[in-house]
């Protein structure tokens, strides 16, 4: 996937370094100069403006965690499934536990540390976790990758279905792209999915959905898919893990 994506921005126009680091940043008349050292030496970068987007780190400048007791876990506050913390009626959620750093998840963290506070018992399930990238064309994950599978089970099966083999793809003329599924080799059950492509950030809520029960390549196959859709693809690659592809010749 990451591949595919890297080679689809490369053919809009867009240089991407990897395995680099940022030395410095100069003005250089209206624009910016950015020094860049690379595993071939240093590079200068001439551009007008310059995102910095390096990741996340807890922010508890504003929090009193010394003062009321709260255990650290490393730079974060550490709670328990419940969002609980060590002291009784204090929860906490989101980047300052330091656990998925995505609104999405903060979200869910939110609703958990409520129910747990108007007396329900829910827990926090960080299995089933939606990724998504913006880009064009999108990019959404969840579960294992193809590498984590295969460290932990030796027993996988993986199937791809392109964009270009589903009718909704082609009438949109975004054909760019592709489903991956990891699946368990005897009981077929999702590990991961993986997409590339038009829409896959609203895609991988199916994804996301048959990690969270537990669902089979066959379950999917088994639930009627609308046509034509984009979701179609999800269940053609579904396919490919049962063994009866339909719109895909089989290698």
């Amino acid at each position: 996937i990451a591949r595919r994506l890297t080679m689809s921005l490369k053919r809009k126009g867009i240089e991407i370094l990897t395995d680099c680091k940022v030395k410095g940043i100069k003005k250089n008349n209206q624009n910016l100069e950015v020094l860049v050292s690379t595993s071939e030496g240093e590079k200068k970068l001439e551009t007008e403006k310059v995102l910095l987007a390096a990741g996340r780190v807890p922010e508890l400048g504003n929090i009193d965690v010394q003062g009321l007791g709260i255990k650290l876990d490393r730079r974060a506050i550490k709670v328990d499934e419940k969002m609980r913390t060590n002291i009784p009626g204090i929860y906490a959620v989101g980047d300052v536990v330091g656990k998925i750093m995505l609104a999405h998840v903060a979200s869910r963290e939110g609703i958990v540390a409520v129910e747990n506070i108007s007396g329900k018992e829910v827990l926090m399930d960080y299995r089933a976790v939606p990724n998504c990238v913006f880009s064009m064309p999108e990019v959404a994950s969840v579960g294992l990758t193809e590498e984590e599978a295969r460290k932990e089970n030796d027993n996988i099966k993986v199937s791809k279905f392109p964009f270009m083999a589903n009718g909704k793809a082609l009438g949109m003329g975004e054909t760019e792209g592709m489903v991956k599924i990891i699946a368990d080799g005897d009981t077929l059950e999702l590990l991961g999915v993986h997409i590339l492509g038009a829409h896959a950030s609203d895609l991988i809520a199916e994804g996301t959905l048959a990690l969270s029960i537990e669902a089979t390549a066959e379950e999917i196959v088994n639930a009627i898919h609308a046509h034509p859709t984009l979701a179609e693809t999800i269940a053609e690659a579904a396919e490919g893990i049962t063994g009866k592809p339909i719109h895909l010749a089989r290698a």
